[in-house]
């Protein structure tokens, strides 16, 4: 029962240093400290997945090198940009996207695009709207409301992570002009995505928090805190980018193919049509997670947005969400606990403690790094993004902390008297050998509890435990900050006063009797005293400068002449003599 009260006191312990490492975690990370981290981690558990095969919903078609050679301008002229959009249109798509900016007349043919605006129903170009430099949708597109945003979500590392669904109209912010009636703005994946659902007969619904709700998927609007962000702009609606593994997702073909007729109808029937611009040259590639060096084109990540927003709202694909910031500071305390409670129990163990060593946390932390790595891809995988690297900084620093004062705890034990809690006779060895070392003047004082045997035959050995341990206690209170107190053995203490002359150790004794009779212990076996008393004997070393060396053994040997000769006055005295200095080693 006993070992069971002190396992729980053991582990109230740990949890209480863990619970306050992963609270320390949790306010550094909301500084946004550990983003660029949690970043790596999210980049690298989306890499890890299987390949998602690909989604045959989508076609994109690509202005490459080879097509900018072939067509010998750029950008891709009024009327060569109607000539392809009458192309796909033959063969009946759902919509097609433009992901490249109309805003101004290109070269000839601005009436055979115009032509082409108005007579193909489901034509979507782009504008910008955030940053210093916005660019307005082509015109007649602008007219029709037929316009998505071009906008992307880059983290402070370039790499887009988080996908632009909506931005509300906000005039003041210069987001719409005065003419525009939409209050909502999609960007172009979400446009895709919407007009290809209402199709299906499938309608977006907003909940009061924002979240965007499309056939049997709920979108969970991102937030500033969630999953490892801290710091991140959540003023527009975004989500996550389930992006998915492989590099063959979308089919595509390259425009100079689409020219010349070369695109089969079924690549095109139905299907969503993305046009945008993959040529190096033109730079519009962009970082993501999928790849350390590699960019994808701007067009491409549209597509993956729509995708997901299609593919969760009719097939059930998994929608990647970061956990809200009370639910990501909870894992983090309760990883951080458990984390720690194990570590603790496997290094316990092992023994590490008696090696008073970090050794073996070396052995043991990368297992537990490694549970707690599964966990986190576990809900990964079900769509839930949990920080990792916070609680595997949290864990670690815990256990090295844990580690650190246990040691100190069991050299603390070490030195420490068990009985009574001061210091024990090693310790007081080691203290008086130093004082020697370093030659300084000193006086030591043996005390010893008058007439104990008989105190232990009449009151029983706890009630003698118990005078012990409030002599020790009034031996501590008596003594001066500079003192030091020991337990000597059995009934009988030690005091070393360093650098300290005759007159001030009586002053310190006698104090120490007035606390001794203030304790009222009754003693009636005593022939001097109705109550327990002490005797001292007191030895006082001058200094050793230009001395030979002494011996602590010598030294103790005389106070211990001392104390005899205390208790052949009748004791309840203070016999005290001075150290020759030709008593050599």
């Amino acid at each position: 029962m006993l070992r069971l009260g002190w396992r729980i006191r053991q582990l109230r312990g740990i949890l209480a240093v863990s619970s306050g490492i992963s609270v320390l975690i949790i306010a550094i990370g909301a500084t946004g400290l550990f983003q660029p981290l949690e970043w790596f981690v999210f980049d690298r558990l989306l890499r890890f997945r299987a390949s998602d095969g690909s989604d045959p919903r989508f076609l994109i078609v690509t202005i490459d090198e080879n097509d900018l050679q072939a067509l010998k301008e750029w950008p891709i002229s009024d009327g060569n940009m109607a000539r392809v959009l009458q192309q796909i249109q033959i063969h009946r798509p759902r919509v097609i996207g433009i992901d490249i900016y109309r805003d101004l007349p290109v070269g000839n043919g601005q009436t055979e695009l115009n032509d082409a605006f108005q007579t193909i129903p489901n034509v979507i170009g782009v504008e910008k709207l955030i940053g210093k430099h916005s660019v307005p949708p082509a015109p007649e597109l602008g007219r029709q409301g037929k316009v998505g945003l071009a906008d992307l979500v880059p983290d402070q590392d370039g790499r887009i992570r988080r996908g632009l669904l909506a931005i509300k109209c906000n005039k003041e912010q210069q987001l719409c002009n005065d003419n525009e009636h939409q209050q909502i703005k999609y960007g172009l994946g979400t446009k895709l995505a919407l007009i290809y659902l209402e199709q299906q007969q499938i309608y977006p619904e907003v909940s009061e928090k924002g979240h965007l709700k499309l056939g049997k998927a709920v979108f969970r609007r991102f937030s500033t805190r969630d999953g490892g962000y801290a710091t991140a702009d959540d003023s527009s609606t975004q989500i996550l980018i389930n992006y998915p593994a492989g590099e063959t997702f979308f089919d595509t073909v390259t425009i100079s193919q689409v020219l010349k007729g070369e695109v089969a109808a079924h690549q095109i029937q139905d299907r969503i049509i993305l046009i945008g611009a993959t040529a190096v040259s033109l730079n519009d590639l962009i970082y993501t997670p999928m790849s350390l060096e590699e960019r994808l084109p701007g067009v491409f990540i549209h597509a993956h947005i729509a995708s997901q927003l299609i593919g969760s709202a009719l097939d059930g694909r998994t929608i990647l969400h970061g956990a809200s910031p009370w639910v990501k500071y909870l894992w983090i305390v309760l990883a951080t606990n458990l984390g720690v409670v194990i570590v603790h129990g496997l290094i316990h163990q092992g023994g590490v403690y008696r090696q008073k060593n970090l050794f073996s946390l070396v052995l043991v932390m990368p297992c537990v790094w490694a549970g707690v790595t599964g966990v986190v891809y576990g809900f990964f995988q079900s769509g839930l993004w949990l920080p990792l690297a916070a609680p595997l900084l949290s864990i670690s620093m815990a256990s090295v902390l844990l580690l650190l004062l246990q040691n100190q705890q069991l050299h603390g034990l070490a030195s420490l008297d068990g009985l009574t809690s001061i210091a024990n006779r090693r310790s007081f060895d080691n203290y008086l050998q130093n004082c020697i070392y370093h030659q300084e003047k000193l006086a030591l004082v043996l005390c010893d509890v008058d007439y104990f045997k008989r105190y232990n035959d009449t009151y029983g050995h706890q009630a003698g435990d118990k005078c012990l341990q409030s002599i020790a206690k009034a031996l501590e209170q008596g003594v001066r900050h500079s003192d030091f107190v020991a337990r000597y053995g059995g009934e009988e203490f030690v005091i070393v006063l360093p650098n300290t002359e005759i007159s001030m150790v009586y002053t310190v004794l006698e104090r120490i009797q007035n606390q001794i009779t203030k304790l009222e212990i009754a003693h009636k076996a005593s022939d001097v005293s109705d109550h327990v008393t002490l005797s001292f004997g007191v030895v006082t070393v001058g200094s050793l400068k230009g001395m030979s060396a002494i011996s602590a053994k010598a030294v103790i040997e005389w106070a211990d002449h001392a104390l005899y000769q205390a208790k052949e006055l009748g004791r309840n005295q203070i016999s005290a003599t001075i150290f020759p200095h030709d008593v050599l080693l």
